[in-house]
């Protein structure tokens, strides 16, 4: 069963592209057993990620090698398409071949298992561990940061929502003229620069105005965002909240209003590694209005790649793929490398983002940070160096590192610096 089984997913994906997303969340290229099959299922998926079509000559191409000839595929992939099949029956065959492998690997798994009375209890905790990774869902991961308003409420502003999302910061909104979807906007910047407490007040401005938040913080808990978000709403220092054992002058009332506040946004929250495709798998049917991702190169890819730049390259791509399926935009967070730190003015460009990949070319929209004053840290600087809708331009921030908060400023550097106001007509307007 398992080997028609295979084919007949091959078969069906062959016919039609698009119907991967059936099996996406449940099928692995791991779980299948005839090794050329595995791969060709692995380029379909890969393909499919980046908007590419995966048919018999981009296939045989892609999984050419010394090991699997072009004729053998070839024969293989005729196989697969001659199967009396319609695209109706390709979830059942997934959900076969996902059975097959969970019970060879269980197999496995009891076969391998050695039993002695010294350690039996570290052994009962590796077999419960290893048999609960076996039995764990794909399904959504995602925590919401509170329960929805209401069906009423939350339908209600699905419907009313405008073509164009809003940052909250009104210089930064005239630049760009707002968020489409889409759009994959790429916020960069050194690490403690801010850059993710610049999005954590966006989110909140956002979720603010009714919208659907998916946040994806990779690199912080749930725990940790939670508290930077209070912070930026309450104004009370983030160390204080962290630490102090009792509230002064009125706290107690800025802490309550504050998580009254927080409870009552639409935000979902998801901590810890995911690649794009278990992003792509919670985010399908979750109606978001936009979508953060903290931050791109933690991302994890679902195939092997020859270098880090592939990889990387491929995950932008997969984003953008993702931005335009769901019709929503994403904001990505990266990391930039030292090159700016090696010149006299830090002032970055986009070409320092870490490990770019495509990421210059798949972005709407760049948005670098960086500090303004080695001794000062509250100055900051933002410029949109590309915006494939609109014009480039700089402002100033004031951050209270305490409460996670930025502020616009009137502020131009001292001879200008490049600076501009943003009002002012651009080469191109």
């Amino acid at each position: 069963m398992s080997d028609i089984a295979e084919k007949s997913v091959i078969g069906c994906l062959l016919m039609d592209n698009k119907e991967l997303y059936k099996v996406y969340d449940i099928l692995k290229p791991d779980m299948f057993h005839d090794p050329v099959l595995k791969e060709i299922y692995r380029e379909i998926i890969k393909m499919y990620d980046i908007g590419q079509p995966a048919n018999l000559v981009t296939i045989t191409q892609a999984v050419e090698s010394e090991s699997y000839t072009r004729q053998y595929i070839g024969q293989v992939l005729k196989e697969c398409a001659l199967l009396p099949l319609t695209s109706a029956e390709l979830k059942s065959y997934g959900n076969s071949i996902v059975k097959d492998y969970k019970a060879e690997t269980l197999r496995k798994i009891l076969s391998q298992t050695q039993v002695s009375a010294a350690g039996v209890e570290y052994q009962i905790a590796d077999l419960i561990q290893e048999l609960e990774s076996l039995k764990r869902s794909e399904k959504s991961k995602s925590k919401k940061l509170s329960t929805i308003v209401g069906d009423y409420e939350d339908q209600y502003f699905r419907e009313k929502k405008e073509a164009k999302l809003y940052t909250g910061f009104s210089k930064l909104d005239d630049i760009t003229g707002g968020l489409e979807g889409g759009d994959v906007i790429v916020i960069g910047a050194r690490p403690g620069v801010g850059k993710s407490a610049f999005t954590s007040q966006i989110i909140l401005e956002m979720a603010k105005a009714g919208k659907r938040i998916g946040f994806y913080n990779l690199e912080m808990s749930e725990k940790q965002v939670y508290e930077r978000l209070l912070s930026n709403q309450s104004g009370i220092r983030l160390n204080r909240i962290r630490r102090a054992i009792q509230f002064l002058g009125d706290e107690k009332e800025r802490f309550d209003k504050a998580n009254r506040t927080l409870e009552e946004m639409d935000i979902l929250v998801s901590s810890g590694t995911k690649s794009v495709s278990e992003i792509r798998n919670e985010c399908r049917h979750q109606e978001l209005d936009c979508i953060i991702i903290d931050y791109l190169q933690l991302v994890r890819a679902d195939t092997r790649y020859q270098s880090r730049a592939s990889e990387v390259g491929a995950i932008s791509k997969a984003i953008k793929a993702l931005a335009m399926e769901l019709n929503v935009p994403i904001i990505a967070l990266s990391q930039l490398n030292r090159t700016s730190e090696m010149r006299e003015t830090k002032e970055p460009t986009m070409g320092e983002l870490r490990e770019a990949g495509d990421i210059e070319q798949d972005a709407s929209i760049i948005i670098l940070l960086w500090n303004l004053d080695n001794e000062d840290k509250t100055r900051k600087g933002l410029k949109v160096d590309k915006n494939r809708q609109g014009e480039l331009g700089k402002i100033v921030y004031r951050f209270d590192g305490n409460e996670m908060r930025f502020q616009e400023t009137e502020e131009v550097p001292k001879g200008n610096d490049g600076f501009k106001t943003v009002r002012q007509p651009t080469p191109f307007d």
